[in-house]
């Protein structure tokens, strides 16, 4: 039985019926050896279920929210209440996919059983946008239970390098050997001998946090930085606006060796900042043609990994908050000052320390979160003040070599995170062989038509690359200024 640390047991109180907090996404595979249907994905996923503790592990509660909450092997644990079996109807295309995923992702998990469900789709061939007996997989797990890289541990356990057929495991234990779940005065035991160590540990925090504040104080003034913004200073927009449970999706795959190029443009540029200006871009047109674009630029939160390995369960991030140069019309030039944002956020964090920040939930009494949580959701408080940020742009980087589940072969993924009331916009970025994907999920408020936001950051990169290439071109064809030849010696011939 472990308890959850605070970032995990913030996603727990965060969740709610219009807001269900789970990570995931969509995986498309394409068979290569033989036929792969429902009954071989379910044998699979059996067959892998001892490889990662995500799968078994579900949440019990501290009585009258006095704790936050703790993990435990679920002793009734039921694999085909975790699976699904859907069919597309014609045309089974990227479309028809898409809307069958933004339903799943508008669902909620059950708490009473472990917090991930996959929905194993068929039908993907009746276009022809897909393969010959392609399917795709609509997964989805709690963010409790895993941030973008916690993910990769189930994945993990389901992938494998090259196509093979997993042996079938042995029969489970019985649910009379399983351990039972604990008893209310159990759970209240171990919470609070849990809180008489916090008071020292929260002193400590506190420490750090104000050595590392002197620290970044330091590391502005020394090294001519600027200041990220703080949050509650993004200005408003479409995005932030109170909720329902309804989901848009769509996204967009960008080629691996373009971004190079662009790289080659901007001195210093990293594939997270030209992610964060091709998004910018497109953000710009999206909000410009329906006359909303803002007179400050939008605030993006890009969470940051401080996991030390994979199989780390449960969530370490931390976060730096990133203008996105809405304003700036010339591709090149966005590209150029988010670069520069990003270098001073990475500053400011690194100075503070980053697992400084991801602490800070730990400290936020549990009852008194999940109140407020309700609160803030139920009032629509998100419509009467400025919002912390804009939007959420995570990056999770993927693997370059091709990834099978049994005998089927990976060919794309796109994932997806959550969105709150006042935070309606989350793009998830990952990467896979030789394309990067670019996934968008809002709520239906935020923005309805995300196919048109989709099209504006496809139009939004093939500006940046056009200049870019300009720019390269210009650089190697540049020519060399010759140096004068060096005078001889008095005397010398």
């Amino acid at each position: 039985m472990e308890q959850l640390s605070g970032l995990d047991a913030a996603f727990v109180y965060l969740d709610s019926r219009n807001a269900p907090m789970h990570v995931g996404g969509v995986h498309i595979y394409e068979p290569v050896a033989g036929a792969f249907g429902f009954d071989e994905f379910r044998a699979h996923i059996e067959a892998c279920l001892d490889g990662s503790p995500l799968f078994r592990r579900r949440l019990v509660e501290v009585p009258l929210h006095l704790g936050r909450p703790f993990w435990i092997e679920d002793p009734h644990f039921d694999l085909d209440l975790h699976l699904q079996h859907s069919a597309l109807p014609r045309p089974g295309n990227w479309e028809r996919l898409r809307e069958l995923a933004a339903r799943m992702f508008s669902r909620p998990l059950d708490p009473e059983r472990p917090l991930w469900h996959l929905n194993f789709v068929s039908g993907l061939d009746a276009s022809g946008d897909f393969p010959p007996g392609s399917f795709a997989v609509i997964s989805r797990i709690h963010h409790a239970a895993a941030d973008g890289l916690g993910t990769l541990d189930m994945f993990n356990a389901v992938w494998s390098s090259e196509p093979r057929r997993r042996k079938r495991r042995a029969a489970a234990k019985p649910a009379a050997q399983a351990r039972p779940v604990p008893g209310a005065l159990g759970l209240l035991k171990r919470s609070l001998g849990g809180a008489f160590r916090e008071p020292g540990e929260t002193l400590n925090w506190a420490a750090n946090l104000v050595r590392g504040g002197l620290g970044a104080g330091r590391e502005f003034i020394a090294r001519d930085h600027h200041a990220p913004p703080m949050l509650f200073q993004a200005p408003r927009s479409p995005f932030n606006v109170p909720i329902s449970s309804r989901r848009c999706f769509d996204a967009v795959k960008l080629p691996l060796d373009d971004i190079r190029m662009i790289r080659g443009a901007v001195d210093g540029a990293t594939v997270n900042d030209i992610v964060l200006a091709v998004c910018s871009g497109g953000l710009r047109r999206y909000l410009q043609a329906f006359g909303r674009l803002p007179d400050k630029d939008l605030v993006a939160m890009a969470p940051i990994s401080i996991r030390h390995q994979v199989n780390e369960g449960g969530n370490r991030v931390s976060a730096m908050l990133i203008p996105l140069e809405v304003g700036t019309r010339k591709p090149v030039e966005r590209l150029r000052r988010i670069h520069a944002h990003a270098v001073d956020s990475k500053a400011y964090t690194h100075a503070i320390g980053a697992a400084t920040l991801a602490d800070t939930s730990r400290f936020v009494p549990y009852s008194l979160a999940t109140a407020a949580a309700g609160l803030y959701s139920g009032l629509h408080l998100a419509r009467y003040h400025r919002p912390p940020f804009n939007l959420v742009i995570t990056n999770v980087p993927g693997p370059r070599v091709p990834l099978y589940l049994g005998t089927a072969r990976l060919l794309e993924g796109f994932g997806t995170a959550p969105v709150l009331d006042g935070l309606g916009l989350i793009i998830v970025v990952t990467s896979y062989m030789n394309d990067l994907s670019i996934s968008i999920t809002s709520a239906h408020e935020a923005a309805p038509d995300v196919e048109r936001l989709a099209g504006d950051i496809r139009a939004s990169f093939a500006e940046l690359r056009e200049a870019c290439a300009t720019a390269v071109k210009t650089k190697t064809t540049r020519p060399r200024s010759r140096k004068a030849p060096p005078k001889r010696a008095n005397g010398a011939g």
